[in-house]
């Protein structure tokens, strides 16, 4: 039950990632606040987005705290790092982000990592 708890944190955090992002590209610069908190407080384009966005972050946070009253950190911090292959395939596909070949280096690392955190212990001679 904790891998299915840290894969919905999984889920959840990069569908947050991706919210936030796209708030960020929507909403007016951070440097000029006035006109931030202007949208922010009348509900302008990017502010729902945002919102959910951040409700995303807090669910993930609950999930997390689910799975690891399951599983031993080591795994569940291997598989939490799947977001990040997640939010890269995502971005590519949904929001037209470019692919880079620094990108799949990345994300081969990164499976690399899960694969070995979760292969099996080798026999005992």
């Amino acid at each position: 039950m904790g891998i299915v708890w840290a894969l919905l944190s999984v889920f959840l955090v990069s569908g947050a990632q991706l919210l936030l992002r796209q708030a960020m590209l929507t909403l007016p610069e951070v440097s000029d606040v006035v006109t931030l908190l202007w949208h922010l407080l009348r509900f302008d384009a990017g502010t729902v987005t945002l919102l959910f966005g951040l409700l995303g972050y807090l669910a993930s946070m609950v999930c997390w705290f689910f799975a690891l009253r399951r599983l031993p950190l080591a795994k569940a911090y291997a598989l939490l790092s799947l977001s990040y292959i997640a939010v890269w395939a995502a971005a590519l596909v949904l929001q037209h982000e470019v692919f880079s070949l620094q990108g799949l280096a990345g994300v081969l690392l990164v499976m690399a990592g899960v694969m070995t955190i979760f292969s099996p212990p080798p026999p005992n001679r």
